[in-house]
């Protein structure tokens, strides 16, 4: 997500496309990790943790590969959708690794650890992103390079940021295949067309609606309505639903799914669009907006390692609690900043918050579920926090499209928009049920 950030401009720009159009490489790519998470999570129940993990690896490989190569929006967004199966593979398995390996106990700092690496990696990435692209085009000026390495580095620097995904997840496969085998478990997995057709559907429509002329909008709008209605009825009638019917049975479950969708607009709205908001508000370059990055992700890795001390003897609930009020409330700051010191102040409140609320909600669930339902609840979770990948970038795109204002002032609305999101969740986390410890 951050090394990626920094590129929208130079994708837009490179491909002939707005950077309203290019939010569908953002969406179409939590879309197809959207539908992977619960399927990946239900096989890792039945399957095994490490045989979906190794797998979603090298479906992740290959979708980079595809984007790295492309050379047309539509091309790219075949490629994000291959890479974005394997991707929303990883974490719903990882997460059941945790709760099948780490006992109860140690699972907070281990989950904390998880996510610790995440912010990790986006430190990283958000600088990276940046230095890709400004360089590549840089170097591509010179006389250093010639033919099709110059023709590449002028146009599509972008494409470097795809390439650097193959050695990372050469090393992150061979690390993956040292993990111990998994048990044989023989109960049935089937796959549930009807959800695999209509969860497309539902981001289609919003994607449309973000992009059309405002009469369009409302129908569009309307036709994801009816498609989430047909999906909850087909989920209730089939006899082998995506989503387990016996979780959103459970007060604890359903309260953190909650919570997952409506913060997953807010969270995803800055984690996305960050970089793209930062270069139109101070006529930045992508490497100093990657550098602007950093005011998000470091704070974030303080936030997970000040939550995974706090853990210990803070219940997680509170941490969450505190988490969605530092969201909501570096969301409001954002969207009323107008100073480059400002605007990353507001990052660091916001990126704080969400490390501090990163692992709460997957801590809480492991207690409510027993130990083999982990891996499809845990599939459930995040998929409900990623719709806010698909619904951000409809947002995003909404404002940009409709408000007939400067881009930077349309991100400003959708900030302040996410920060009302955020506010809802507070007392929804407020009144999650206690969870035993053991």
């Amino acid at each position: 997500m951050t090394v990626i950030g920094p590129s929208l401009v130079n994708i837009a720009q490179s491909l002939g496309s707005t950077l309203a159009e290019v939010g569908w490489i953002m969406a179409i790519y939590a879309t197809g990790s959207l539908i992977a998470q619960p399927i990946a999570g239900r096989m890792s129940d039945v399957q095994g943790r490490r045989i979906v993990f190794v797998g979603a690896l090298i479906v992740f490989t290959i979708g980079s590969i595809a984007c790295a190569l492309s050379t047309s929006l539509g091309w790219l967004i075949a490629g994000r959708v291959v890479q974005s199966l394997g991707a929303g593979g990883l974490q719903p398995a990882a997460i059941a690794l945790i709760g099948q390996r780490v006992p109860k106990e140690c699972q907070s700092s281990a989950l904390y650890a998880l996510y610790g690496m995440f912010a990790l990696a986006g430190a990283l990435g958000a600088v990276l992103g940046g230095a890709i692209i400004d360089g590549g085009r840089a170097l591509g000026s010179t006389d250093v390079v010639s033919g099709a390495l110059q023709h590449e580095l002028t146009l599509f620097q972008w494409h470097f940021i795809f390439w650097i995904n193959i050695p990372i997840a050469l090393l992150a496969l061979a690390l993956a295949l040292r993990l111990p085998a998994d048990a044989p478990v023989h109960d049935r997995f089937t796959i549930d067309a009807g959800a695999l057709v209509l969860i497309p559907a539902v981001a289609l429509c919003l994607m449309l609606a973000a992009n059309g002329s405002a009469v369009a909008a409302f129908a569009w709008l309307g036709g994801a309505f009816v498609l989430l209605a047909m999906l909850a009825l087909w989920e209730k009638k089939t006899s082998a639903p995506l989503f387990d019917p016996s979780l959103f049975a459970m007060r604890g479950p359903v309260l953190l799914y909650l919570i997952a969708a409506l913060s997953g607009i807010p969270v995803f709205s800055v984690t996305m669009y960050s970089a793209a908001y930062y270069m139109a508000q101070f006529n930045a370059s992508a490497a100093q907006a990657g550098l602007a990055l950093l005011a998000l992700a470091l704070p974030l890795g303080a936030g997970q390692g000040f939550g995974s001390r706090l853990s210990k003897r803070v219940s997680a609930r509170a941490l969450l609690v505190s988490g969605l009020m530092g969201l909501a409330a570096g969301e409001f700051m954002l969207a009323r900043a107008h100073t480059a010191l400002m605007v990353l102040f507001a990052f660091g409140i916001i990126g704080f918050a969400i490390g501090l609320a990163s692992a709460p909600p997957n801590i809480l669930l492991l207690r409510y579920v027993t130990e083999n339902r982990s891996g499809a609840a845990s599939g459930v979770l995040t998929m409900l926090s990623s719709t806010g990948a698909i619904t951000a970038p409809a947002a995003v795109s909404a404002f940009l499209h409709y408000s007939a204002l400067p881009p930077a002032q349309s991100f400003r609305l959708e900030f302040l928009a996410g920060c009302v999101l955020a506010a809802l969740a507070i007392p929804l986390a407020a009144g999650l049920p206690h969870a035993p410890k053991s």
